[in-house]
């Protein structure tokens, strides 16, 4: 009996915490040196981690090192390549193949593509490509696109052409998305109990006894 009302009590408490929303925030800015960052917010802007590049030289110097280990990780894996299985090519072959599968799976990304809401999306930039003409040809096109996006829509947009004899980009941008994660619980358990995704854990089952 007091499983039970733990059970019940950890769902509960589990679905009040899915339902506080999760916000993505992405900034591009380009004034003198260009740099981005991504910020990840939860409890309303309580808690967050802001992620930057380009600001200084310590972020890519952790990027090269990073680079480097997985280099080094993957000669070795190289090293330790054995032949291809012909048996496990036959099981991805036959996974691609199963009917319904690519329908489940564009159908689980469109719905969870439907749970991210666009809360603001603004870019506003000052542009040359260092010859007038081309500045004007194709800045001005955009800036004149920009235009007709920021009066048709509730976002800002501006591309403002700057006609020097040198490349210049100036501004920012970016995009700010919220997240309530108890809405990918429909989308994420209707894929894992579709027929196609049950017809991939029998395959699997019946591979991985037959190698035994």
């Amino acid at each position: 009996m007091w499983f039970v009302v733990a059970l019940c009590i950890l769902i509960a408490l589990t679905a009040l915490i899915m339902c506080i929303p999760v916000d993505f925030a992405l900034r591009v800015e380009a004034h003198g040196k260009p740099s981005a960052g991504f910020t990840l917010g939860w409890l309303f802007g309580r808690a967050k981690k802001t992620f930057r590049s380009g600001e200084d030289g310590e972020q890519p110097a952790r990027a090269a090192q990073a680079e480097q280990k997985a280099e080094k990780k993957k000669e070795e894996k190289r090293g330790k390549r054995r032949s291809p299985d012909r048996d496990s090519a036959s099981l991805v072959w036959r996974i691609l193949h199963i009917r319904g599968l690519a329908r489940s799976i564009s159908l689980l990304l469109k719905r969870l593509f439907r749970c991210f809401r666009l809360r603001n999306l603004f870019a506003q930039f000052n542009v040359s490509l260092a010859d007038p003409a081309d500045t004007a040809l194709v800045v001005g096109t955009v800036s004149q696109a920009a235009m007709f996006a920021d009066l048709f829509s509730k976002y800002d947009f501006r591309v403002t052409p700057v006609f020097e004899n040198d490349w210049y980009l100036e501004g920012e941008g970016g995009l700010d998305v919220r997240l309530y994660p108890i809405q990918l619980v429909p989308p994420v358990f209707a894929f894992l109990f579709s027929p196609s995704t049950l017809r991939v854990a029998g395959t699997l089952i019946a591979w991985k006894t037959r190698r035994k």
